[in-house]
């Protein structure tokens, strides 16, 4: 009788964590600082984005914030969160003998700057940054190192400078007239520069909807899978393509960050490669949305000793946890993807 007196009183001065992967929304009111908005949050997150993997992950809920989660970790646990990395998706590393897709990710600085090349179509996906002076934009000089003397179609994620600067001067040097645009509310002097040299000039214009799709080839396509214009900030908002060619994919993501990532999360499936967004900022790191993408091989766009600390460490080590092969345009300049919707390869412009 006292040994049980004993058990008793110690379960109540040491509880039994709570596993947040399992507890109800009742037993998640019983904590402190957790109300019923909050507790009915986390069901939700856990239902329709993804099981906890860390109780660190409950800083993602609404309602909890840094001092909340910290009152909370004597009293949560989170178990059940062994996560088998899915590579049934992943395509054999080979030689090409008939390559039906060339990605071309350009080492443009700090900016995206991305060619896909597949039949007689060549389309640039966001132009980098502008030109410094009278000098031309970075991508002009990429392009042309990569062999490219004409574009089918320039198209961008968003009106940030690091995207559409050197848009202006693609379309201009390389027989383009053909321009189409996310539809962002931006103002900016380097966004109405490229609409007025677009309308002073008779380039083809338009602006994206949300059903966009497009065949380069009858292998290749290409389709607008995510826009909100309305998000807070262009970053936000950006386009997000995915390129398609047989089992091949590649999620281009522009700058996404958190709220639309998040949003994005519940639908989104594997893909062969994933253009990391925002240059590898925190800004983007959700790590459910890593577990559910497991790419490939995951690639960066980023400059080098760029002042904004762009690929950040924990970004890094956030998309190697999922098995990705790191590609980054600071290290290995030019990269290049090759696929026949089987296979895949890759080079680059730079080995250090």
């Amino acid at each position: 009788m006292l040994l049980l007196l004993v058990i008793a009183i110690s379960t109540l001065l040491d509880p039994v964590p709570l596993d947040m992967n399992s507890a109800s929304e009742e037993e998640l009111c019983r904590l402190c600082g957790i109300g019923r908005s909050t507790a009915s949050a986390i069901v939700e997150y856990r239902e329709t984005i993804s099981p906890f993997a860390s109780v660190d992950e409950l800083i993602y809920v609404s309602g909890i914030g840094p001092a909340t989660l910290e009152n909370l970790l004597p009293y949560i646990e989170v178990t059940n969160s062994d996560v088998t990395l899915e590579t049934s998706h992943f395509l054999q590393e080979a030689s090409l003998t008939d390559t039906l897709l060339t990605v071309i990710f350009l080492d443009i600085g700090n900016g995206d700057a991305i060619t896909l090349q597949a039949g007689e179509s060549t389309w640039l996906i966001d132009g980098g940054p502008p030109g410094e002076g009278a000098m031309r934009a970075p991508v002009v000089q990429r392009l042309r190192e990569c062999g490219i003397d004409s574009l089918s179609v320039v198209a961008f994620t968003h009106p940030h400078a690091d995207h559409i600067g050197g848009c202006r001067d693609a379309l201009e040097l390389f027989h383009c007239d053909v321009l189409i645009d996310p539809g962002i509310d931006y103002p900016s002097p380097v966004y109405e520069g490229l609409l007025q040299y677009a309308f002073d000039s008779g380039c083809g214009y338009s602006v994206l909807s949300g059903e966009d799709r497009w065949d380069l080839t009858d292998q290749v396509s290409l389709e607008v899978v995510w826009l909100e214009r309305g998000a807070g900030s262009p970053n936000e908002a950006s386009a997000v393509y995915l390129v398609t060619c047989g089992k091949f994919t590649l999620l281009l993501t522009g700058d996404i960050e958190n709220e639309t990532i998040m949003r994005m999360t519940p639908f989104q499936t594997p893909v062969t490669v994933m253009k990391v967004p925002h240059h590898g900022s925190r800004s983007s790191f959700f790590p459910p949305w890593f577990r559910k993408a497991l790419p490939q091989f995951a690639v960066f766009c980023c400059g080098r000793n760029n002042p904004f600390g762009h690929p950040h460490r924990d970004v890094l080590e956030g998309w190697e946890s999922t098995g990705a092969v790191i590609l980054r345009t600071d290290r290995q300049g030019n990269i290049f993807l090759y696929t026949d919707g089987e296979s895949i390869n890759f080079s680059s412009s730079l080995l250090f």
